[in-house]
């Protein structure tokens, strides 16, 4: 690997930093940390709202900023509070909602850092995830509703993101025509029945192109990493791209080096090698 200026790392956070226990691999810390010293900023970035960022990635001292909800928000990590949205309006909001009731999807908004949940949604979670590595990201990123139609009651509330459930494949299709018909908005696929729905513009590698110009950085000197397929416009925007050993191949297809797998710390791999 040829010696470059590197001084922005992003990187996911599940299947890429995250070992398949949602925790560091032995040694990360210690890696981001000389990293850090070094000059590089390190960012996670995900499609997990602010609050679900996991224990282990809040305790390390030498994050400034994390992208979060799949680049629909920057957060400054010493005041919590965010530098950049880009959010679905309101009315918006409203008819993606009338549109997934009509083909009996079920769902969640994601806004202002939070996941909003009704309870039988909540307890299908608690009931598939409990006692799993998931659990503790579950628990930390909802909050509970009575329906989610209040969190559109209260002023003017934005989406980051619509996580969503298909009954099948089938319709899935039927709700992405749909999509293109209700305005300016982007999907990623994940599976055969899931998706996100963002406002489009709303993406990783966006996100991070804003927070470069933000520190003055040139986007030739970051490095990405990733293994799904809500990472691609990252690594196509990333001066360096890095595709977990464990990322699929689509992911792998566009990146410029492949390293090893999130649970044997690929990402760290990498950056000692910078």
């Amino acid at each position: 690997m040829k010696k470059r200026t590197i001084r922005l790392a992003g990187i996911d956070l599940d299947g890429t930093l995250l070992n398949d226990n949602k925790q560091l691999c032995a040694g990360a810390a210690e890696t981001i940390a000389a990293a850090a010293a070094r000059g590089i900023y390190i960012v996670p970035i995900t499609g997990r709202p602010f609050a679900g960022i996991p224990a282990c990635i809040r305790a390390l001292p030498e994050i400034e900023y994390y992208i979060c909800s799949n680049g629909a928000q920057i957060i400054d990590a010493e005041t919590e509070q965010a530098l950049y949205s880009f959010t679905i309006p309101n009315g918006e909001c409203r008819e993606i909602m009338a549109v997934l009731r009509q083909l009996g999807c079920v769902f969640e908004p994601f806004a202002c850092g939070w996941g909003y949940t009704e309870q039988a949604i909540f307890d299908g979670y608690m009931q598939q995830y409990g006692g799993t590595p998931l659990e503790e990201y579950v628990v930390a990123s909802r909050r509970i509703i009575d329906c989610v139609d209040d969190v559109f009651e209260m002023g003017e509330t934005a989406v980051d993101d619509f996580f969503v459930t298909c009954p099948d494949g089938a319709v899935r299709d039927r709700l992405l025509d749909a999509l293109e018909q209700l305005g300016d908005l982007q999907y990623c696929c994940m599976g055969d029945r899931f998706l996100e729905i963002t406002q489009r513009g709303a993406d990783k590698g966006t996100a991070m192109a804003v927070l470069c110009r933000r520190l003055g950085i040139d986007i030739a000197e970051t490095v990405a990493f990733g293994d799904g397929d809500n990472d691609i416009l990252l690594l196509k925007k990333a001066g360096l791209a890095v595709a977990m050993g464990n990322a699929l191949p689509a992911v792998k297809q566009c990146a410029d080096l492949i390293t090893s797998a999130n649970n044997d710390n690929g990402v760290c791999e990498i950056l000692k090698a910078l």
